[in-house]
């Protein structure tokens, strides 16, 4: 069996669409952990719904808002199998990504993390592009050292030995990466199965958002060369969404944080799912 736990906050737009997606996976037995971080709109209801019409579905709410770290943190200690999926709520995953990773993960010992690479959804739900290009097709797994974060699977051990840091606030993946990355073995497919949805509203915000985050890890790790190169880069590039932002441009920069951008004839993610990658 397989654990996914996916945390919410406010997600009634694409909550359900996340969740259709566990349960049409062609690996079966598994079970979602919903976790509500004190979502005031109609998540938690949405949530509850398909708890009753599916056993496999657990709903975890304490009414609080403790943040992403913490709640990631929840999940891992309340998971019960051997392996745990990370996803986010407005996502959705392939029919056959945990088949897929699971394969490989049980396959190869030495993978410690295992990301997949993914296709991005603009707000309209068409595909706008593939993240990483694949440079041969006989590279189907390569070494990183970081992933998109919603894409991961691993043993439920390795979170539980690895936990987020609270107080990385909107930074806790990036922390979590440079904190393990020379002690374990990272791997992406290269096959996309997965959708992530990446539009421009006021992008960066999340950035700005973020600045606590990475002023705590500055202290953190005494203003290592790595994160203040980090942290300049990233406040350089809120403030280029924000030009951007200003004249309508955005999506136009969040395409092109893919390798691969189709540019005509976009389609809209369902048109994928039936593809057997």
């Amino acid at each position: 069996m397989v654990t996914i736990g996916i945390p919410f906050y406010n997600s009634q737009d694409f909550l359900e669409e996340a969740i259709l997606s566990v349960i049409e996976q062609s690996f079966t037995n598994w079970q979602l952990i919903l976790i509500d971080d004190g979502s005031t709109d109609n998540s938690l209801s949405i949530a509850k719904n398909y708890e009753k019409q599916d056993f496999r579905i657990k709903v975890v709410s304490d009414g609080v808002n403790k943040g992403l770290a913490y709640r990631l943190n929840e999940i891992a200690q309340l998971t019960t199998t051997q392996f745990l999926v990370r996803m986010d709520a407005d996502d959705i995953m392939h029919p056959i990504k945990i088949e897929k990773q699971l394969e490989l993960l049980r396959g190869n010992d030495f993978i410690d993390v295992l990301g997949t690479n993914t296709y991005t959804l603009d707000q309209e739900g068409m595909v706008s592009g593939i993240r990483y290009a694949i440079q041969s097709e006989k590279d189907t797994l390569v070494k990183v050292a970081s992933f998109v974060h919603p894409t991961i699977m691993a043993r439920t051990k390795w979170f539980l030995d690895n936990p987020y840091d609270n107080n990385a606030i909107r930074m806790e993946d990036a922390e979590l990466w440079y904190r393990t990355k020379g002690k374990y073995n990272f791997y992406m497919q290269t096959t996309p199965l997965f959708f992530y949805r990446e539009f421009g509203s006021g992008y960066y915000m999340k950035y700005w958002k973020s600045l606590e985050g990475r002023n705590y890890i500055l202290k953190k790790y005494n203003n290592a060369f790595f994160w203040l190169k980090y942290y300049f880069k990233v406040f350089f590039k809120m403030l280029v969404y924000r030009v951007f932002g200003l004249l309508g441009w955005e999506q136009y920069l969040l395409n092109k944080r893919n390798d691969i951008v189709f540019k005509t004839k976009k389609q809209n993610f369902k048109s994928y799912l039936d593809a057997q990658t």
